[in-house]
């Protein structure tokens, strides 16, 4: 019978080979209907590169002999490969070499879908925790607070140092990233894939081979892509790199984060964490690092600040727009908010703006409150992305309509107005939703999605003050 561990290693074999199999089945194919009538055993498939045509026959033989030298890594084996790469062109090693690159992702992405697999098993209780993750870093939030507690740490202090507490993450731009945001969205999308094949008996047969037929073409999508990029990124492209990221990565993984600590704290008795809390906050150099690069100049920084207000409003914008359809609350609302109401109609009318149903009708608008609450954050939101973009671009913006969000706390007061209002009503199980999960995004990313850190050389501060007390002692002698 298999070790714990043993059985662990095999699946996460399979997961290599199935992975593997899709990819040389799509080398191999010559047209779709090929690669569609060699589908029906998933991963039954050749792993041999012989008849894949399109790899140069070098590379098939330094292959050949690579899976020899895994199972036997002598030195006579191993000068056989030396000798092997050493006889081939150039053109047959940037092949091979791209080749090994696919092969060890595939590995890569097989053991990160193995171990969110084995985790998720393990939360759901069907699994001990892995002895390979042991340690601190390794447990869930509730294997955490128990711990702590066991320690004698009561419940109420584990909260109020989770309220107080705050990690900020500083984002970088480091020459050695190499690899492409095109190559990395396709990896993601992979991961995704992988997961969604993982349901299996859950899956219709039609549904597991579409599942197959796009890992398939991420994978040959990702072989035809060049993995290097073509020019040297310059500090406005890193900068719309690192917002890249928090748009497409942490934007939607800080809910989640959030409900994990919520229902940990739950488990030992306490509270969710108050809405207005912020675990954690986003930095960045990017745009602002000048230390040691002349081309980070203040216009630039002045652009990158300006960009990430308008990335940040038009993902919130985004999220209101969903708002709008789960919020379609009929009723007044608090006295706070009807309050508020009232007062923009009246600004409104003074500028001369008149009504805006925002594509459905005045006679629901009367009722839905929300929305209307909802259309005036909107409105202010879209100031805003005009603003942020023109001043970008070095523009000047016409004073028209709403005015732009300049701080984090005008856009949290409007959205925690509704939050309140729904708690007031008896219909606050709304408000602990996509709205919740809003503030959490307003009180982590603010307007700018991440602080710009300013970092400058030294001696440009020893020159600054030179000249300061240079002129200092003029003034006064």
């Amino acid at each position: 019978k298999s070790s714990f561990k043993d059985a662990d290693q095999f699946a996460l074999a399979q997961d290599v080979k199935f992975i593997r199999s899709l990819f040389l089945k799509a080398l191999r194919a010559r047209d779709v209907e090929e690669l569609i009538q060699s589908k029906t055993s998933d991963a039954d498939g050749q792993l041999s590169v012989d008849d894949i045509k399109s790899i140069p026959e070098s590379v098939r033989n330094l292959l050949h002999l690579s899976q020899r030298y895994e199972h036997d890594d002598s030195e006579t084996l191993f000068k056989e490969l030396d000798d092997m790469v050493k006889c081939m062109s150039g053109e047959d090693i940037k092949t091979a070499a791209r080749m090994y690159l696919e092969l060890l992702n595939h590995a890569n992405l097989a053991e990160r879908n193995y171990r969110v697999r084995r985790w998720r098993e393990y939360k759901r209780g069907g699994q001990q925790q892995p002895a390979a993750a042991a340690g601190p870093a390794a447990q869930t939030l509730e294997d955490c607070f128990r711990d702590l507690v066991s320690k004698g740490f009561t419940p109420e202090q584990i909260y109020r140092s989770l309220v107080s507490q705050n990690t900020e993450l500083v984002l970088t731009a480091h020459p050695t990233q190499a690899a492409r945001r095109s190559v990395l969205t396709k990896h993601a999308e992979l991961s995704r894939l992988l997961e969604e094949y993982d349901r299996g008996l859950q899956l219709m047969p039609t549904q597991r081979s579409e599942v197959v037929t796009q890992m398939q073409a991420c994978l040959l999508s990702i072989w035809r892509t060049n993995p290097v990029r073509r020019h040297k990124p310059n500090p406005e492209d890193e900068a719309r790199y690192g917002l890249s990221v928090v748009e497409e990565s942490l934007w939607k993984a800080l809910p989640t984060h959030y409900h994990e600590v919520d229902n940990a704290l739950n488990v030992i008795g306490q509270p969710p964490l108050p809405i207005n809390c912020s675990l954690l906050t986003l930095g960045s150099w990017m745009g602002g690092d000048r230390d040691g690069n002349p081309f980070v100049t203040a216009a630039l920084t002045k652009r990158v600040v300006y960009l990430a207000r308008m990335r940040a409003a038009q993902l919130y914008l985004g999220e209101v727009d969903d708002l709008r359809w789960e919020l379609s609350v009929a009723g007044p609302g608090s006295d706070a908010m009807q309050d508020f109401l009232r007062e923009r109609e009246r600004i409104r009318a003074a500028r001369g703006l008149g009504q805006d149903a925002w594509g459905y009708s005045p006679e629901d608008e009367k009722e839905e409150h929300y929305r209307r609450l909802l259309e005036h954050v909107r409105d202010r939101l879209e100031a805003t992305v005009r603003y942020a973009a023109a001043l970008s671009e070095g523009r000047g913006v016409a004073a028209n309509g709403e005015e732009p969000y300049s701080r984090t706390e005008e856009l949290a007061k409007d959205l925690t107005l509704m939050y309140q209002s729904l708690h007031e009503c008896g219909d606050g199980i709304l408000a602990e939703g996509r709205l919740r999960d809003v503030l959490r995004r307003v009180y982590s990313f603010g307007l700018s999605l991440c602080r710009l850190d300013i970092r400058q050389e030294s001696k440009r501060h020893e020159e600054v003050q030179k000249r300061q007390t240079k002129r200092t002692c003029y003034i006064y002698c």
